[in-house]
């Protein structure tokens, strides 16, 4: 009997929800959704995704022009020519720009201390790269330059020979320690090379793009070597016998150069020419002075991008 009551009082409640459900509408009816406004697998236009307000560009501000400092790493390339000047470079100032070269020509005996008589006018070789760092009207440059050159020298052979220390050279006895005369073969120097100078543009910019047709430039540099050297000696009481003296040297060197550009759009093509000075310490003819000083007029081809 008591099942039976507690039945009829569940199917009472039931029954009053139903009505409640019939006489309000709002509760009775599914929410509708809106067909949507593409066809199916279409996303909708971008309109309806884009606020109204005018989009900007997220490189730059409108004001100024100039990189947004609101968004981290939103910068222009570094290479020239793409950005306002102004807008990038060391400091804050003009574009950087990149230039390899290659050089040679000869090179001069000024002063060569104990060498003094021995060595002929030798050649060189030389070839790097270097970083140009314009200033914002892009007529002139910063310039940070490193590279390698190899240098010969011919010697006079026993036709002027020199006394050296026995013990300095290749192939002798360590224990003995007179000097006999010798004839200098031939001199051999390797080095690398690094250097700053400046550079000034004297027909409008050098920047790639803004650079005109043709241009002519002149700069200096100052910068110092570092590398390795050897002689080779013809003793003189062993004629077409052969010792050889090695070791390192150092030196500095300060340069002036012209050049001539030629403008082909996405790079430029320069030559010129070149004159160096340069003194180099080393210690290969023991017990003589062996520093070097000289003079290389050099002829330069490269080209900037």
């Amino acid at each position: 009997m008591r099942a039976f009551r507690i039945f009829l009082a569940g199917l009472g409640v039931a029954c009053g929800s139903a009505t409640v459900l019939a006489q309000n509408p709002l509760l009775s009816t599914k929410p509708t959704i809106p067909a949507p406004t593409a066809s199916a697998g279409q996303l909708p236009p971008m309109s309806a995704l884009m606020s109204t307000a005018q989009p900007t560009d997220l490189l730059t501000t409108p004001a100024t022009g100039l990189p947004s400092q609101s968004i981290p790493g939103a910068v222009y390339s570094p290479w020239c020519g793409d950005h306002p000047a102004g807008a990038l470079g060391t400091g804050a100032n003009g574009p950087v720009t990149y230039e390899l070269y290659a050089r040679s020509g000869p090179s001069f005996i000024a002063e060569s201390g104990g060498f003094n008589g021995t060595l002929q006018t030798g050649y060189v070789f030389q070839g790097g790269g270097r970083t140009l760092l314009f200033n914002p009207a892009g007529d002139a440059a910063w310039v940070f330059d490193i590279g390698l050159s190899y240098t010969f020298n011919k010697g006079n052979g026993l036709a002027n020979p020199i006394r050296v220390s026995a013990n300095s050279v290749k192939g002798s006895d360590p224990a003995d320690d007179f000097t006999f005369p010798v004839g200098v073969r031939a001199l051999k120097r390797t080095s690398l090379n690094f250097g700053l100078g400046r550079e000034w543009f004297l027909n409008g910019p050098g920047v790639l793009g803004q650079a005109p047709d043709t241009n002519w430039r002149f700069g200096t540099d100052i910068g110092g070597r570092w590398g390795t050297a050897s002689v080779g000696f013809e003793p003189q009481d062993d004629p077409g016998g052969y010792r050889r003296r090695h070791g390192i040297y150092h030196g500095i060197y300060f340069g002036t150069g012209v050049n001539w550009e030629k403008n082909f759009g996405g790079w430029i093509l320069l030559a010129g020419f070149r004159a160096e000075y340069s003194y180099n310490w080393t210690n290969l003819i023991p017990p003589l002075d062996g520093d070097i000083q000289d003079v290389n007029l050099l002829g330069m081809i490269g080209v900037r991008f």
